[in-house]
């Protein structure tokens, strides 16, 4: 079968995502900071872990083999190692299950965490990562997108402060018996179906067993941010009740303070998926009373789909 190949050169983001036990992906009464998305890193340096190869060998009475039977060694789990260049409180308590230490602000803002011996074995997250490709600045661009959907043991390394810029590392181990299925996030763009040109999650489920997993896609990474966000998004809309002739307004999700865009919004009512580009928001009437759900999916970076509470048409 045909296969795409590339070159792999630097690496413009990654993203980790608060787990439950097990690898268990935030759900809808999570509080809100479930994931973050950096430029900011230095390294990630991902080793395999193995169990020893297990021979049964035997050597009879003269000295001559009489069982020689090895048993190749097996992958327990991989050590990750990411190094930062930058402090980001929020991600520390992803990765770190760190205590945030929070400021007096009206809405209060993380501006520091505690280390406290117990959280070790709090930190569970998923790591992603992007990697570009020789073709990063061409037509039609591609990127490497790499997953870690288990990981455990979450804990910040050694620090050392001197003069010069201050690094510092967190470390893990990726497990198998992952829960992440087709992923929470869009990081690809369908090709063929009725979807095709749209971003979407990935194309089947992950083995449960496996620890990584690798692609090509043509979807771009996300852009970094300080500070965590919402893995299950909601898009506002108004009004959410009222007559088929009132016209219903979606405002745009902001990300570093501005709208998140292009994207495609789906006004669920079978109407032709609407290409917004620039504004804050954008209009829409419903032709027909019934319940509606509106989607709203970033096209030129990997990131949630914004879901709207039901808007009800009579």
């Amino acid at each position: 079968m045909p296969s795409e190949c590339h070159s792999m050169v630097r690496a413009p983001a990654a993203r980790v995502t608060r787990l439950g036990a097990c690898g268990a992906l935030p759900d809808e009464d999570s509080d809100g900071c479930d994931f973050a998305t950096t430029d900011s890193f230095v390294e990630i340096t991902l080793n395999k872990v193995f169990q020893e190869r297990q021979d049964a060998l035997q050597t009879n009475a003269n000295g001559d083999l009489c069982v020689d039977v090895p048993k190749s060694q097996r992958l327990r789990w991989y050590d990750v190692t990411i190094t930062f260049c930058k402090v980001d409180p929020e991600l520390i308590n992803i990765v770190a299950a760190e205590p945030l230490i929070l400021n007096d602000a009206t809405t209060p803002v993380a501006v520091g965490w505690y280390t406290v011996p117990e959280s070790i074995d709090a930190a569970n997250f998923a790591l992603e990562f992007w990697v570009g490709t020789e073709d990063e600045e061409c037509d039609s661009p591609m990127w490497g997108y790499g997953w870690l959907p288990r990981i455990e043991q979450g804990v910040i390394g050694n620090i050392t402060i001197s003069n010069g810029v201050v690094t510092f590392t967190v470390t893990g181990i990726a497990r198998r018996g992952n829960q992440w299925g087709t992923g929470p996030y869009n990081v690809l763009i369908n090709e063929t179906g009725a979807n095709a040109g749209l971003p979407s999650p990935l194309l089947e489920a992950m083995p449960t067993r496996a620890l990584k997993g690798f692609i090509w896609t043509a979807l771009p990474p996300p852009e970094g941010a300080c500070g965590c966000q919402d893995m299950t998004p909601l898009l506002e809309v108004a009004p959410l009740v009222g007559a088929a002739a009132v016209q219903r307004v979606a405002t745009f999700p902001l990300l570093n303070d501005e709208p998140l865009l292009p994207a495609i919004i789906d006004w669920g009512d079978g109407t032709a998926d609407q290409v917004v580009t620039s504004g804050t928001s954008a209009n829409h009437t419903y032709a027909a009373p019934g319940s509606y759900t509106v989607t709203y999916r970033a096209t030129e970076q990997s990131a949630p789909t914004y879901t709207s509470a039901t808007v009800t048409v009579s």
